[in-house]
Formats: structure tokens, C-alpha cells, sequence
């Protein structure tokens, strides 16, 4: 599914991109608002995880699928404190031994052989979609 705003312009070639391609597309009722707004505020996290990680915007899809992991998971003001998994689905969002900082140096155990080092050095990007496992 795509959410987009409802601009007459570009709606009609939205919809014949939807006909081609079986994506579900949903206008928005506000043209600009509350779209822009998360997309600031989304923009805006992947800015600070990138930065905080000092890595560069090469990683900015890592980033992003971060920010959304993590705001589908923390309390929203939006929505008087309650976390979005929560409401969407039943108690998902309970799960928060996966979050780790985003960037960080992780390390992963390896046993091939005797004389390689036991340790890989890894940076951690996430979590893997609907599964319980890192993205390094």
C-alpha cells in the first residue's frame, strides 16, 4: 500500500501506476499537514542515527527502516502516549530486547577454524523484518 498526498496533478498517473503494478494507493484527506509532519520527524531521527553513528548518507535506507522500527515501538504523543504496535496489532511491541543502538559495533562469535580470530567485527543496522534477528 502507498499513502500520498492528494494532489490533483499527479493523481491520475498514481492511479495508472496502480493499475500496472497492483499497489493499493490511498490519498490523504490533508494535503500537506500531518504527512509533511512525520515526514520530518522521520527525516529528522534518520538524520541524528546516521550522525550519532557517524556513518554516511550512504546508509540512509538502513536508517530509515531503523527510525520506523523504532517509532512503531516507543510511545507517541500523537497518540496520548500509547505505542502504534500496540494499537495495531496485540502487544507486539513488548519485544525490546532486540533494539540495540543503531551503528554500533557488534561482534559475532565464529568457529571455522582454529587459528581465525573467534570474533567478527560487525556495525548493526537493525532488526530483520518479522523476525527475530540483527542486520549487520
Amino acid at each position: 500500500m502507498l499513502q500520498i498526498d492528494n494532489v490533483r496533478e499527479y493523481k491520475d498517473q498514481f492511479l495508472r501506476f496502480s493499475q500496472n503494478t497492483g499497489i493499493d494507493i490511498h490519498f490523504t484527506i490533508e494535503k500537506h499537514g500531518m504527512v509533511k509532519e512525520m515526514n520530518r520527524s522521520i527525516l529528522e531521527k534518520v538524520r541524528c542515527l546516521l550522525s550519532n553513528a557517524q556513518l554516511n548518507k550512504s546508509f540512509w535506507t538502513e536508517a530509515l527502516e531503523y527510525a520506523s522500527h523504532l517509532m512503531n515501538r516507543l510511545p507517541s504523543t500523537v497518540m496520548r502516549g500509547k505505542i502504534p504496535l500496540d494499537i495495531w496489532s496485540s502487544g507486539a511491541a513488548q519485544h525490546y530486547d532486540l533494539l540495540w543502538v543503531f551503528g554500533y559495533l557488534a561482534y559475532f562469535s565464529v568457529k571455522d577454524d582454529k587459528l581465525i580470530p573467534q570474533v567478527k567485527k560487525f556495525v548493526f543496522f537493525g532488526v530483520k523484518k518479522n523476525m527475530k534477528c540483527y542486520k549487520l
